[in-house]
């Protein structure tokens, strides 16, 4: 299976379960309304939802939280990794990222960068650009960064132009080894990101 192919994956199953609960209560029509269990069992996972796998979970060793001014070295390497998205320049954007790298972008599980296509597959996924307005070093190479968001040629930022987003992103051999959305607020638990406005 290609990278692309994975993201595909990991995308639809996240819509699935997004989509899926709401929709059951409306589409059999009146001769499976009529008997009473069938709307309980579908109703449930509405009233008593599951928690996340664990595999959807930020992993305890990323740091949530700045210690520090950040290294001038890998704020560049960030800065300059946002510019190219910015200009909507993808493929350049893409070779910011190692190979092999992680990327988690809120609810989807850390996958494994090993490829050209998939490096660009991922930057592709991003609606929106950004500018890095904080870093802070988060110790162990990473950079805890907020960026404000902001609409990029190819993307589509929505309402989500202007609004912040955080992120944990590690920098080896001037290269994005590993890029992490963190919560909103450090003490917060990492959920899937919004609707609209995803990190840059």
């Amino acid at each position: 299976m290609t990278g692309q192919h994975r993201l595909l994956v990991v995308a639809l199953a996240a819509l699935a379960t997004a989509v899926i609960p709401g929709c059951g209560s409306g589409d059999d029509g009146p001769e499976r309304a009529a008997p009473p269990p069938e709307p309980k069992q579908r109703s449930a996972p509405r009233t008593d939802p599951t928690p996340p796998a664990p595999e959807l979970e930020l992993p305890a060793r990323v740091p949530r939280r700045a210690r520090g001014p950040a290294n001038a070295a890998s704020v560049r390497v960030i800065r300059s990794w946002l510019a190219a998205l910015n200009r909507g320049e993808v493929r350049r954007a893409a070779r910011y990222f190692a190979l092999p790298s992680k990327f988690q972008n809120g609810g989807t599980p850390v996958l494994t960068i090993d490829s050209e296509r998939e490096r660009i597959a991922i930057n592709e996924s991003l609606p929106c650009g950004g500018r890095a307005i904080k870093t802070g070093d988060g110790g162990a190479g990473f950079v805890i960064v907020t960026f404000r968001l902001r609409d990029r040629p190819g993307g589509d930022c929505g309402s989500g132009t202007g609004g912040t987003a955080r992120g944990a992103i590690r920098i080896v051999a001037g290269r994005i080894s590993e890029w992490y959305r963190l919560p909103d607020a450090p003490g917060d638990p990492q959920g899937p990101p919004p609707v609209e406005g995803q990190p840059v």
